[in-house]
């Protein structure tokens, strides 16, 4: 059965190429593609990329474009087929493909389970094989400020929305996030981003239970809200809270690298917030990065923590005593199950590395708290 619906993928693609015979091949696609079948999610790709190269596509050529994504990527209830050759090239076709879909979803055209599996293989593909979605040149090159595209994010971030596609769109947020909140000109009108953020840290904070993937892109998000003199006055108070996950994170992030190299103009910046959330959470990420900072960072964040003790400010600090406890736990746990061969590698020695560093920062806080 397998190897005959991809001689029909085959054939499709072949139809769709001459571009002959449209509307007969269409009727075709609709019926293979009710079948998940793993075997054709390669030829069923290669149809979505044949499909998308022309530069003049009918109302026709998208929907075959939607039914074959479906066939390239989606599987049986909570499965995601991933077609093997994707991850040797540019994801340019889907780039293609989310541009005009994402589009029609800010105008009110409902396209959402062909969106979410598109969204998805981004993410995916950043995830499983490691590859930095920013690296590529068509991503770098994009239009991710197009007022189209900017106005489906945000309907798709609505609460009424699926969550399924809210989640890829989280995750798309966060792979193009040093794009997207650095942006030379803002993307959203003021109100426009209040609200964004508002939908948006509130699915994170209502997912976030056991899902580490929901928070390194929470995280990662925040990050790049809170490098942008735009964003971050946008920030939801309850939102904060997401620098407990702070090792989620790489250090050599764009964003991340530049709010640690920024830390005192940060630190004001929160001190003037009508909340104390802001404060209280980037001041403990400091005290989670505090052996790398700059001395002079170290200096008046030891002098907040002495000033703390005396202001009633002691919960604070075991509170960030606590969540470093916690990872240094986490991660010791990760080594303890690692073979000896595994910790002389260099996933085993950064492990060792993180651990040592944390380990350090905890002992500089225990002390002024008392706890060391």
């Amino acid at each position: 059965m397998g190897s005959i619906l991809v001689k029909v993928f085959k054939a499709l693609t072949a139809v769709f190429s001459a571009s002959i015979q449209i509307p007969s091949a269409l009727h075709a696609l609709r019926l293979v593609t009710r079948l998940p079948q793993r075997e054709f999610s390669n030829a069923s790709y290669e149809l979505f990329k044949t499909i998308m190269v022309s530069d003049n596509l009918t109302d026709q050529h998208w929907e075959a474009s939607r039914l074959a994504i479906y066939g390239a990527f989606h599987g049986p209830p909570g499965r995601f087929w991933w077609p093997s050759d994707i991850d040797k090239e540019e994801p340019k076709e889907i780039l293609k493909f989310l541009d005009h879909h994402l589009g029609l979803q800010g105008a009110g055209v409902d396209h959402g389970s062909s969106i979410a599996l598109a969204l998805e293989a981004p993410f995916v593909l950043s995830s499983l094989y490691e590859i930095g979605f920013l690296t590529f040149k068509c991503t770098r090159e994009f239009n991710w400020g197009s007022p189209s595209l900017v106005r489906g994010v945000r309907s798709i971030m609505h609460p009424d929305r699926p969550d399924k596609l809210r989640e890829g769109a989280l995750h798309l947020v966060a792979l193009i996030s040093d794009l997207w909140f650095n942006s030379s000109m803002p993307i959203m009108e003021p109100e426009e981003m209040s609200e964004f953020c508002e939908h948006l840290a509130m699915f994170v904070i209502d997912s976030l239970f056991h899902d580490e993937f929901m928070q390194k892109s929470g995280i990662t998000i925040l990050f790049g809200m809170l490098r942008s003199p735009v964003w971050r006055e946008h920030i939801f108070a309850g939102f904060w809270s997401m620098f407990a996950y702070f090792t989620l994170v790489k250090e050599e992030q764009e964003s991340a690298r530049w709010c640690l190299q920024n830390a005192i103009e940060l630190l004001e910046f929160t001190r003037g917030l009508s909340h104390s959330e802001g404060l209280k959470w980037w001041y403990g990420t400091l005290w989670f990065h505090y052996g790398k900072l700059d001395p002079t960072v170290r200096d008046e964040v030891k002098k907040i923590a002495v000033d703390m003790l005396g202001n009633d400010g002691l919960s604070d600090l075991n509170l960030y005593l606590s969540v470093i406890g916690q990872v240094v736990a986490r991660i010791q746990e990760q080594i303890d199950e690692l073979s000896d061969e595994e910790r002389l590698n260099s996933y085993g020695m950064e492990l060792r590395a993180r651990l040592v560093a944390l380990e350090g920062n905890y002992h500089q806080l225990g002390r002024i708290t008392g706890k060391r």
